[in-house]
């Protein structure tokens, strides 16, 4: 991808994003239509490993996807979590696309996943949805259209209800229970819910205090996270500098804390530099 690719979303206007958001939210919904009847049931096509599994949901919720996109943004590149889109695309318009968040609650009938679809300007996000298939919420937000919210009141660390995410590989499995009953220990609550996009979307909203991520998939989060920064939210890295979710990132680990209220984003990362240096 050329140096300047990142910079030409200038010459796009707000109505290009409201007009790919139409298109994105068409499809996250039929989307969702087409999987909702098999909410509970877990007919699995593949297993990605120990932690993972593909269901029939996936596939089905991203052929129609996918055919949305080929029907009304064709000249858009595509990249998504299921076959044969696996491999990030050059085209400077390119959708990212999550068909289900959190296949294994959609399998065993836990309420709690998501549709995630993102709109990559070159190196930038620029729009980003999540649709909840099962209890059809929604939250959406582009470059010029932010994430409609309320305004919340400052929430300590005690008091915070904290997901936390790692990758599936079985070295973060372990990390993430050791340092999930850590900080267990040192906030209200810590979730591991295994639906990424939808928790930053709950977080983004004020319905989740915080989110410690810690070496994802950047297909997992990038929606989430810029659904935060829409919000008027923090994404900061573990060093406590601010992040920025780009499509550079793809084929690296991504860690960072997310936040509605900067205090509690700081007091995360100072939370994991106890922990690792207690952790040794």
């Amino acid at each position: 991808m050329g140096t300047d690719v990142r910079y030409r979303k200038s010459f796009f206007s707000a109505e290009t994003w409201e007009d790919h958001l139409k298109i994105a939210r068409r499809a996250a919904r039929d989307a969702g239509d087409a999987i909702r009847s098999q909410f509970g049931s877990r007919d699995i096509t593949t297993y990605k490993g120990p932690h993972d599994v593909q269901l029939k949901a996936d596939v089905i919720a991203q052929q129609v996807i996918l055919a949305h996109f080929a029907r009304e943004s064709p000249k858009n590149g595509i990249v998504a979590e299921e076959q044969p889109c696996r491999k990030w695309p050059q085209d400077e318009l390119a959708w990212a696309v999550d068909p289900l968040d959190g296949s294994n609650n959609f399998g065993y009938g836990i309420a709690h996943c998501a549709i995630a679809i993102s709109l990559f300007c070159g190196d930038s996000v620029v729009l980003a949805l999540v649709f909840d298939p099962v209890t059809e919420r929604e939250f959406f937000a582009t470059e010029g259209q932010p994430l409609a919210t309320e305004v919340i009141g400052e929430t300590p660390l005690q008091r915070a209800t904290v997901s936390l995410v790692t990758s599936y590989s079985q070295e973060n499995y372990v990390w993430g229970g050791r340092f999930g009953d850590w900080l267990g220990e040192r906030c209200k609550r810590v979730t591991t819910l295994w639906a990424p996009a939808l928790d930053l979307a709950l977080v983004a909203s004020g319905s989740m205090d915080a989110m410690v991520c810690h070496e994802a998939d950047l297909l997992d989060v990038c929606s989430g996270a810029f659904l935060v920064k829409s919000a008027g939210g923090h994404v900061v890295g573990l060093d406590g500098s601010p992040v920025e979710i780009r499509r550079s990132m793809h084929g690296h680990p991504v860690s960072f804390v997310a936040a509605r209220k900067a205090h509690l984003a700081q007091e995360l990362v100072e939370s994991l530099r106890c922990f690792q240096e207690e952790a040794g």
